[in-house]
């Protein structure tokens, strides 16, 4: 059905009684399709409040353990495991790991307030909605699933504007790129004002609390410190969206060279990503793809150093850090020089192979 109007047996709820729904000891005794239709009637009210033309669609499916949701087309994919049974399910050596989810019930209310978010950009980014605010719009529509030409190394490739974080330090640019980052911190301050709310009528839950450590201690804050001492770059967020626009719209706004390079390399890193998946499975890739970042401590130590050392050149760094992105781009080498190509540009975006009318297709 996707847009559209989406009627629940909870409409006539106030936010208040439909909310206290998501207490545990409430959440639990809930049949699946009576989650689904509270969870559905929590999408109406947050699409409404947004100035949404229609309601997203919200189903119940099965996902990857490290997705709990993804929204396409005006329809919003909720893990069914993590929403209906709480539980997140590992198959390891053939045997199946189940791990119990304490606060599951606050969890699925803060994916389905993040993927409305991204329904809600969808309709800024294709213009169904009209808005003012052209820094937001022009943010977004920099960072949708468009490809523009990246000149990195001295060589022309082409590159995603949606970061996919594949790349060094990738995970960081995925959740900082701008349609990610409005999607954590909004769900996770939409998500904190109802907790509030309900600790107040109802005092304290088990899975309130462990919600509330989950954000104190891999929310949006942390996050945004880890990013700025790990790129060594107060204007982290800012530099990673101007990149953005600096590709797409073809200006030249000064931003953090090393930033700007690891930004680049990670455009890079994604678009084969992507291509390699769209040859692979000939399906659309979700917008709200959600990396776990497991051992990314590891993942990026060869990269600290030289990313915070201040004492060492631009060169050397960029040599430095280029080292583990070059694995990659070195499977880029066979793709047809852009300046020699008959791939046609329009509106910063690039017209190649699975790419059509801005967008990746099939």
């Amino acid at each position: 059905m996707e847009y559209g109007v989406h009627s629940t047996r909870y409409t006539r709820l106030s936010d208040e009684q439909l909310y206290s729904m998501y207490r545990e000891t409430a959440y639990s005794q809930l049949k699946e399709e009576e989650k689904l239709e509270l969870i559905q009637e929590t999408v109406n009210r947050d699409a409404m409040e947004r100035g949404e033309i229609g309601s997203p669609e919200v189903r119940f499916i099965d996902l990857p353990v490290n997705e709990s949701g993804n929204s396409i087309d005006g329809v919003i994919n909720i893990n069914r495991d993590m929403a209906v049974y709480s539980v997140q399910n590992y198959e390891y050596k053939g045997h199946v790991i189940h791990h119990n989810i304490d606060d599951y019930n606050i969890q699925t209310l803060n994916t389905a307030i993040h993927e409305n978010i991204h329904c809600f950009q969808a309709q800024i980014i294709d213009g169904t909605i009209d808005t003012d605010d052209m820094k937001m719009r022009s943010e977004y529509q920099a960072n949708d699933f468009t490809c523009s030409p990246v000149t990195l190394y001295g060589s022309k490739q082409l590159g995603c504007q949606y970061l996919v974080g594949e790349s060094p330090m990738g995970y960081y640019m995925y959740y900082f790129q701008p349609t990610e980052r409005d999607a954590y911190l909004g769900a996770e301050q939409k998500t904190g004002e109802i907790l509030n709310q309900l600790t107040e009528k109802y005092g304290k839950e088990f899975s309130f609390e462990q919600y509330t450590k989950s954000v104190e201690t891999t929310g949006f804050q942390i996050r945004e410190q880890e990013a700025i001492k790990l790129f060594n770059n107060p204007n982290f967020k800012m530099d990673l969206s101007q990149v953005l626009q600096n590709q797409y719209f073809g200006t030249d706004k000064s931003v953090d060279p090393r930033t700007e390079t690891m930004v680049k390399a990670e455009m890079i890193v994604s678009y084969n990503n992507l291509e390699q998946d769209f040859s692979m499975n000939k399906e659309e890739h979700i917008m709200s793809f959600d990396p776990t970042p497991v051992s990314l401590e590891e993942y990026n130590q060869s990269l600290r150093n030289p990313v915070n050392d201040n004492t060492i050149s631009e060169d050397e760094a960029v040599n430095e850090t280029a080292q583990m992105s070059e694995n990659y781009l070195r499977a880029m080498e066979n793709f047809q020089d852009l300046s020699t190509g008959d791939e046609s540009m329009d509106d910063g975006g690039l017209d190649a192979d699975g790419i059509e009318d801005g967008g990746i297709g099939l």
